[in-house]
């Protein structure tokens, strides 16, 4: 029942090693960067049912991974983003998953049973509110794309 909410948090976690503390820190934060984002979401998802609202939504969830909500497509898709090496503004990749209204009111119902079944991960929090998190750009779970000189 979670394996599409798990994929969704974890895919494409850029670990150097498969070991169950960094696979954890990875996906906390990540879980933590997403459920922050759920308020916002819900709310814009609500405004799509205004005739005539123009919606725009694009939020980043962590690392490469951005959430958004635009008005004309009634879902709310996930997707990993890159930045070419000749491009300032990053791209979509094909990585990732649009989810229809009816599987966001699905997914928004899982997503509390996760945080119920699991506290750690309820109580996980981004990287940015962690003692010790890295107070210049070098964050890359933060500033994906940063290129510092």
């Amino acid at each position: 029942m979670y394996w599409w909410v798990f994929e969704l948090v974890t895919f494409h976690i850029p670990c150097f090693s498969f070991h169950p503390y960094t696979l954890h820190v990875h996906l906390s934060r990540r879980w933590a960067f997403f459920c922050q984002s759920l308020a916002e979401i819900n709310i814009t998802v609500q405004q799509l049912d205004e005739v005539g609202r123009e919606v725009k939504l694009w939020s980043h969830i962590g690392g490469g991974h951005y959430e958004s909500v635009t008005s004309g497509f009634r879902c709310v898709d996930f997707r990993r983003w890159f930045r070419p090496p000749d491009q300032e503004d990053p791209k979509p990749t094909r990585k990732g998953i649009a989810l229809n209204l009816d599987q966001w009111v699905r997914m928004r119902k899982i997503v509390k049973a996760i945080n119920n079944d699991h506290p750690v991960l309820a109580a996980a929090l981004p990287c940015y509110m962690q003692d010790g998190h890295l107070a210049t750009f070098e964050c890359c779970e933060c500033y994906p794309f940063l290129k510092l000189a």
